[in-house]
């Protein structure tokens, strides 16, 4: 695998994982209970995903040519 199919399976698990945190953050809602300890680990969840997404780019550099 090179680097740029490295940085884009990287990039969509953490898709993945923004979007599963999205789906209990919606499910919560729902059940109005957005307040408490699975509210709180789901936004976590949520914030360390965009998190992961932001510095992903640093660590793969120059990604035109094929490493």
């Amino acid at each position: 695998m090179n680097r740029q199919e490295e940085f884009l399976a990287k990039a969509l698990e953490i898709h993945h994982e923004y979007e599963r945190a999205t789906a209990v953050i919606n499910d919560l809602m729902k059940k109005n209970m957005a307040v408490g300890p699975d509210w709180d680990a789901a936004v976590a969840r949520q914030l360390s995903a965009l998190d992961e997404w932001m510095e992903l780019p640093g660590g793969y550099g120059d990604l035109k040519g094929d490493d």
